[in-house]
């Protein structure tokens, strides 16, 4: 019996026993009534100081070696100039490789290009690549097809092909991870830091550890997600869990299951898995626990502790502990990470101590959107939009065509004003109605604490803004990125060459390229590209030197 599959499971890791080989599932039966029959966990469990250390890290961690001496130059390179850069004293540039390769474009899937960062650096000849690590030093020979999108590698993984088949090499140092003999290859679903690695040859699918151990065999209509200190695999009708030595802890039958809550996706969050039997949801940890019986029509993603239910057509919250914190007796609800906006007959109002589960805000308005930096949201009402603090009060009355929003970027009182679909469609404003900017540009806030703001003008050309939007660095950039953290400096683009401008406006460094297609901001290598006076157009490595 199904029912009896699953409640032996349960007991079984209850008990602390742990399965040879994980149960089968068999028909019949209902997973609520085994869940009644051991109640959910109050908390995660105690690690089991029996387990053996964790496997070897990923490739992320391994030490990435400098380079040595640079490649030698092929036939199609283009001589650079003598002096590649002029700069301000302390400012410098190196020359890395000749300027003799490709370099893509990754799929732009919107926004603007800008310069995007790197861990590693794809060089293509040929249609070929060869692949750089982080400080720039070559790890392979041209002989690759690339088999990812963007330059930045998965838990220090690089899927590549070689003659049409699929392997993997490790970012930092360039060892092989996966052998070149699989029709494709990716990092295990969820993975962080597990070592996992999934390969496929036609229907047969298995998850390899980096020695090339098969540590599970899946096949089509499967799931395996590896969690922080557990994995997690779906088959035959039967969840199952297992510790970091792939020994089975754990199982129960269901109908399907879904990760709602990672620590890798959700900040602050813990590994919590919804399953599905027979139509209905509820909430299991990473040991293979209740947290809930399946009784809810739907479980959502967390968001931080939380998660928004449905029963009944009805919607509520629940925590990571699996209570109930917001009843189910709302017609819509929208979780944000410090508050929950709630709807009833098409009026919104907004929770904004979830665990109290009572709205602070009772629904009369069009719409409240989450609580952002200084505590304060943005409402709607008759069309227009305002601002409200926790309490409710009106801090700027609904005066606006378009959302208001805040930043740490910008002073209290500044708000980043959006209207329109278009690609110029924000501005900043502040709490007395002054337009500082207008919506015909776009803003682009500073993250982290950073109080430069990027803003492109309708003139196509990029500036930078203060936290009270005032232009400091007048907007005269075709192309520009925001500062690099904890560098004061910031990749521009000016007169068709690639240079370095500090928080005062200056050109500290001027380049002779014409593009940056990537860089790396822990260690400065950056991909260029020089365009000849032919037009012909190659890359290179460079290492940009900044004031020690």
């Amino acid at each position: 019996m199904k029912k009896t599959a699953l409640l032996l499971a349960l007991l079984l890791a209850l008990s602390g026993c742990q399965p040879a080989a994980p149960v089968e599932a068999q028909n019949g039966g209902s997973a609520s009534s085994a869940a009644e029959e051991s109640a959910p966990a109050s908390g995660p469990a105690d690690e089991d100081p029996r387990e053996d250390p964790a496997p070897q890290a990923d490739a992320s961690y391994v030490d990435a070696p400098e380079p040595d001496e640079p490649p030698q130059t092929t036939v199609g390179a283009i001589e650079l100039p003598a002096e590649p850069a002029s700069s301000n004293a302390g400012y410098s540039v190196d020359l890395l490789t000749p300027a003799q390769y490709d370099l893509y474009y990754p799929l732009n899937r919107g926004g603007y290009r800008q310069f995007q960062t790197a861990d590693f650096f794809p060089l293509g000849q040929g249609g070929k690549y060869a692949v750089a690590n982080r400080n720039g030093r070559l790890l392979t020979n041209v002989e690759y097809e690339l088999g990812i999108e963007g330059w930045n590698s998965i838990d220090g993984m690089v899927p590549l092909k070689k003659d049409g088949k699929a392997g993997a090499i490790d970012a930092a140092d360039g060892s092989v991870l996966v052998p070149f003999e699989y029709d494709d290859v990716w990092c295990a679903s969820g993975s962080d830091g597990s070592g996992l690695y999934r390969v496929q040859k036609g229907d047969a699918v298995e998850m390899i550890d980096r020695t090339g151990v098969t540590r599970f065999s899946m096949e089509r209509g499967d799931d395996f997600t590896a969690l922080k200190k557990r994995f997690v695999l779906y088959k035959d009708g039967m969840l199952r869990f297992y510790n970091q030595q792939y020994s089975p802890i754990a199982n129960f039958a269901c109908d399907g299951m879904e990760v709602v809550s990672s620590p890798r996706t959700n900040e602050g969050g813990r590994d919590l898995i919804a399953f599905d039997y027979e139509g209905a949801w509820g909430l299991a940890d990473s040991d293979g626990k209740f947290l809930t019986d399946p009784v809810y029509d739907e479980i959502g993603y967390f968001t931080g502790s939380y998660a928004v239910v449905t029963q009944n057509g009805k919607r509520g919250i629940i925590n990571d502990r699996g209570k109930v914190v917001v009843k189910p007796e709302w017609d819509d609800i929208t979780l944000y990470k410090s508050s929950a906006s709630v709807c009833k007959d098409n009026r919104w109002g907004v929770i904004t101590d979830i665990d109290s589960g009572e709205p602070a805000v009772k629904p009369s308005y069009d719409y409240i959107m989450g609580f952002g930096d200084y505590g304060y949201a943005c409402f709607e009402r008759n069309g227009k939009f305002g601002i409200m603090d926790k309490e409710g009060n009106e801090i700027v009355p609904a005066r606006y065509d378009g959302t208001l929003s805040t930043s740490r970027s910008l002073d209290k009182g500044y708000y980043i004003l959006e209207s329109g679909d278009g690609p110029f469609n924000s501005g900043i404003v502040d709490g007395r109605g002054r337009v500082i900017i207008p919506t015909d540009h776009y803003v682009q806030p500073g993250a982290d604490g950073e109080k430069l703001n990027l803003v492109l003008t309708p003139s196509g050309k990029w500036g930078f803004a203060n936290d009270r939007g005032q232009f400091v660095i007048d907007a005269q950039f075709e192309n520009a990125s925001p500062f690099i953290s904890g560098k004061n400096v910031a990749f521009v683009q000016k007169d068709g060459k690639i240079c370095l401008v500090n928080r005062k406006g200056e050109l500290v460094l001027k380049t002779v390229f014409s593009d940056l297609i990537g860089y790396n901001p822990d260690t400065m290598v950056c991909a260029m590209e020089y365009t000849a006076a032919d037009g012909t157009v190659k890359g290179c490595l460079v290492k940009v030197n900044l004031p020690a």
